[in-house]
């Protein structure tokens, strides 16, 4: 990175909007050799052998006029960034960014993110610096990075703080096209411009099979849509120059006029006169399904009807590299009655493709990943076929004889809401005829888990083997049993487990193997901390709702036994918890050591609601203690013993209290001696709430 250590180095993406009155760049969809007739950007990519040798040379140059978001002044000098090579030591503060950086395959040069980007997988264990607008600079600092990416309105911190980095500037408030235009500026730096090409195909097809789709919807049978979400006590919205407006429109709702802006306050009565028909928000909606059923908010035809969806912030938040994803999933729960006729089909049910998948057991004759399109979208199907009949145990079908296959599929989140009103029987009879299977002979599991985060392990001990094929999603409805209601609920998560050895296993030995199979994920489950869904302050989960089992009872020399204390249960137990653990950080992005703002986050717990209004003024400071690994490891040790208190297995939680009063006094630098009431956790353990309001009350006093 050339970059002299007196000069401050600036990039924006250009943005058309004039009301925002932005820096601006020249489109920078990368073009070899291209040049600039207004001399706002050049160019120049060669490529001469392997990556290795890549010469990379991106000179960039930005006139700075007007007010800008960035700072500058008219008249100030023209400034150049010249890349040599792309950048090695990201450190990223937005949340969009860091997705399509790492959607291009080049996570490896992202080394520092926010505690926002810990849902990909990608980037899991990568560290952190914070959130998008409260950095801790220090972290920033002693990642040692050529390239900071910030939004506009941190970026007189960030000049102040980095004289040997570029500086990035990402604004947040852009729209789809400005979000392509972005991303294969990226994808030029990492000369990955075909890889963001072909993404950015595959999100345009979808959208162009959503438009399909939703013209086949008579007009008077189209919905009026909202997203929403609650911000210090009042109901927002996007406003109408929003990307998410665009999504609402692009999924085939009707979107609300409210004006412009960065977001919308809804009053009763702009709420009433639009009246939705469909409500949709980000993440955990209790309190926002509260604050719904109060008048006048309740007379709405969305509450009404219960017409209300939840989805993951990721998607409901970002113009990013999955907007056509999520635009499929959104449409298909607004009108999947529409998306269910076979008449309203755009493509027949057919077979797409399969890939091979290496499996060194005797019995099998050959195994493959089938893609497939059922109801217009691509099904993944793992398919298992053996070499003669085999006798099975399934938590599916039971104990069944003369199986010619076995697998385990994979259905998108689209057809979901489609499936769930088909029945399981008519998605699974359309999934066989597809796929030319025959239901009497085959014996499938079914998830909403990718089956591209499909885990396959073996373990041996002298000449028995066992193997585990694995897919797990823990995010939606991990349970605690014997806690946590049964009520059904339409949320993903599913762990299904395949179990095949090299060995002839008796009916006694197969049934069992079940319980050992399940005692080996539930380890998993709580040695990773994964939360139940319905209770996360107080319980951690033992599996999720929609589990399943398989296990082949094989050829080969018998055994009668696979409990704990046989060999054949130690090695099932190991290599079931190894291969759930490996697919949980595939599907979900999960480490076994997880930071602390994850850990919050996974107990319904955010930076906002722990401060609430009244403390916010701390956010920042507040974040930088948990970034600490002293504080980090206090947290951690709260969280054990919440749960320990939850087990009644601990008799007395203030135990933690002077220890607490001893980290706010040090935090403080003065003594310290009672906790600010500030967070308060009514109805749970109260070891957690007495960590943090020790963190509280050190800044507090500070």
């Amino acid at each position: 990175m050339k970059n002299p250590a007196s000069k401050k180095i600036v990039v924006s993406i250009k943005n058309p909007a004039p009301k925002r009155n932005t820096v601006s760049m020249k489109n920078p969809a990368p073009k070899k050799n291209a040049s600039s007739k207004k001399n706002i950007a050049s160019w120049s990519l060669s490529r001469c052998g392997l990556w290795s040798n890549l010469i990379l040379s991106a000179m960039i140059t930005l006139l700075l006029a007007g007010s800008l978001l960035a700072g500058g002044s008219a008249g100030e000098a023209i400034n150049e960034l010249e890349f040599s090579a792309p950048p090695k030591r990201i450190v990223s503060l937005s949340p969009t960014a860091s997705e399509m950086i790492a959607a291009l395959g080049v996570h490896e040069s992202l080394v520092g993110l926010t505690y926002l980007d810990v849902h990909l997988p990608e980037l899991a264990g990568k560290a952190l610096v914070g959130g998008p607008d409260a950095p801790h600079w220090p972290a920033v600092r002693s990642l040692n990075p050529d390239l900071v990416i910030v939004a506009p309105t941190l970026y007189e911190q960030a000049k102040e703080e980095f004289n040997d980095a570029a500086i990035l500037i990402w604004d947040v408030d852009m729209n789809l096209a400005q979000s392509k235009e972005k991303f294969l500026w990226l994808a030029g730096i990492f000369d990955k411009t075909p890889q963001a090409e072909k993404l950015i195909s595959d999100s345009q097809n979808l959208l162009e099979l959503i438009a399909l789709k939703t013209q086949k919807i008579p007009a008077d049978e189209k919905l009026r849509v909202l997203r929403v979400a609650l911000k210090d006590g009042k109901l927002i919205s996007p406003a109408d120059d929003s990307f998410q407006t665009e999504i609402v429109k692009a999924s085939g709702g009707i979107a609300a006029v409210l004006g412009e802006g960065q977001e919308i306050v809804l009053t009763p009565e702009n709420w009433l006169a639009f009246n939705p028909q469909f409500v949709y928000a980000c993440a955990d909606g209790s309190a926002l399904k509260q604050f719904l059923s109060l008048p006048p908010w309740n007379e709405a035809e969305a509450v009404k009807n219960q017409n209300i969806r939840f989805f993951p912030c990721a998607l409901t938040d970002r113009a990013a590299t999955n907007v056509g994803y999520f635009v499929a999933w959104l449409s298909s729960s607004i009108y999947y009655e529409s998306f269910s006729k076979v008449e309203n089909l755009i493509e027949p049910n057919a077979y797409l493709g399969q890939e091979p998948i290496a499996l060194d057991v005797p019995y099998v004759e050959k195994a493959r990943i089938i893609d497939s399109r059922l109801m217009d979208f691509t099904h993944r199907t793992l398919v298992i076929d053996f070499k003669s009949p085999q006798k099975i145990v399934s938590t599916v079908t039971g104990q069944t004889d003369g199986i010619k296959a076995i697998g385990n599929s994979y259905s998108p989140t689209p057809v979901w809401d489609i499936y769930h009103m088909l029945g399981f029987e008519k998605s699974q009879q359309d999934l066989y005829q597809t796929l030319e299977l025959d239901p009497k002979t085959t014996s499938l599991l079914a998830t909403g888990a990718d089956m591209t985060n499909l885990v396959v392990k073996s373990v041996e001990h002298q000449d028995l083997s066992v193997t585990a094929l694995v897919t797990a999603g823990v995010e939606g409805n991990a349970l605690r049993s014997a806690h946590d209601e049964g009520a059904y609920f339409e949320k993903p998560g599913t762990i299904n487990i395949i179990v095949m050895t090299n060995r002839r296993l008796t009916d006694r030995a197969a049934t069992r193997a079940l319980i050992t199979i399940t005692e080996a994920k539930s380890a998993a489950l709580w040695d990773m901390d994964i939360r139940s869904v319905q209770t996360p302050l107080d319980n951690p989960a033992t599996g999720t709702g929609t589990d399943d089992v398989i296990v082949v009872q094989g050829e080969g020399p018998s055994l009668d036994y696979s409990g704990g204390h046989s060999k054949l249960g130690q090695l099932i137990s190991e290599v079931v918890c190894q291969a759930v653990k490996e697919a949980i950080l595939k599907q979900n992005g999960k480490l076994p050591h997880r930071n602390v703002f994850e850990r919050l986050q996974e107990r319904g717990l955010s930076i906002e609601t722990i401060l609430g209004s009244q403390y916010a003024q701390h956010r920042s400071d507040f974040v930088a203690l948990l970034l600490n690994q002293r504080y980090q490891s206090f947290l951690e040790a709260a969280f054990s013993l919440s749960d320990a208190q939850s087990l009644e297995q601990l008799s007395d939680h203030e135990i933690l209290t002077p220890w607490a009063l001893g980290i706010a006094g040090e935090i403080a630098q003065k003594q310290v001696t009672r906790l600010e009431d500030a967070f308060v956790l009514d109805g749970h353990p109260q070891a957690l709430a007495i960590a943090l309001n020790a963190l509280i009350t050190g800044l507090v006093n500070r």
